[in-house]
């Protein structure tokens, strides 16, 4: 048999690791150089609403510096695998028990391969949305955030879908599709100046489901809490587009389809603080 070489190397910023491989690694592969993607607590899951245990105990989370820092600046960076913007140690999210963990990034996933694939990593009942938005965060209690992605309760990530409102230009969003075109190469940084994240959330931040994960890409280590918003984010499908069409990867092909399969739930229970959210769309 013909042994298999795998050539990889990899950009790491936040909590994305982007692998690169000859010929690509694909995520069946995962596994074989990154164990935890084996894994029983792997992320993105199918959220099924129907097997969802409503706890009416889980808090608003509660998001602190997300919209005071409307001067400051803010790398962007084309990592090859996603556009990732670096945020400041100012925000600040604190979970229904008291943890408080501290921003680090955030990114998008999302499909455009063909203009019905959409590109959210987590479904609901097996839909897929069109993109899907993480803010990386790492628990307060630890030094940084390298430190933190080695521990078992070291990382959360705050999760939004978007969805198409037909020649609605969402203007919150004008700033960052704009410098897109700044980061079109693998490696390419800009600096985004004025960026109101919150405005870039969805109006609801107050139902979201949550549970126990992983990262969605190599290492895919498990120690994620994941909250994910009910309500989501609405943009034009022009500016849908653009996002889905504006970057290239490390072969300077049209970065498409940046999102994980779901993955099997196994024993683990997804929790959320509502029964049934009314603008959840059918």
């Amino acid at each position: 048999a013909r042994s298999l070489s795998l050539f990889i190397s990899y950009f790491q910023t936040g909590s994305c690791l982007v692998v690169k491989t000859e010929g690509g690694l694909e995520e069946e592969l995962w596994p074989q150089e990154y164990p935890a993607c084996g894994g029983h607590r792997q992320s993105p899951i199918d959220l099924q609403q129907n097997q969802v245990r409503f706890n009416p105990a889980l808090r608003a989370l509660n998001l602190t510096g997300y919209q005071e820092d409307r001067l400051g600046q803010f790398p962007m960076i084309n990592n090859g695998h996603t556009v990732q913007i670096s945020l400041p140690p100012t925000m600040r999210m604190t979970a229904p028990d008291g943890t408080e963990y501290v921003a680090k990034q955030m990114h998008y996933h999302w499909g455009g391969a063909s203009s019905e694939v959409s590109g959210s990593e987590h479904t609901v009942d097996g839909i897929r949305r069109v993109i899907e938005i993480h803010i990386v965060h790492y628990n307060a209690k630890y030094e940084s955030y390298d430190i933190a992605k080695e521990v078992s309760d070291g990382l959360a990530v705050l999760a939004a879908f978007v969805e198409i409102q037909e020649y609605a230009e969402n203007t919150y969003y004008t700033n960052f599709i704009n410098h897109l075109a700044n980061v079109r190469y693998t490696g390419q940084i800009t600096t985004l100046r004025g960026l109101d994240i919150l405005d870039m959330l969805p109006r609801d931040l107050q139902h979201y489901y949550s549970y126990e994960g992983s990262l969605t890409t190599p290492p895919c280590t498990e120690n994620v809490h994941w909250f994910v918003l009910a309500d989501s984010v609405k943009l034009s499908r022009s500016q849908v587009w653009k996002l889905e069409n504006s970057l290239l990867n490390y072969q300077n092909e049209t970065l498409h389809n940046d999102y994980r399969r779901t993955q099997p739930l196994h024993h683990r229970v997804v929790e959320a603080n509502f029964r049934s959210f009314p603008n959840q769309r059918e």
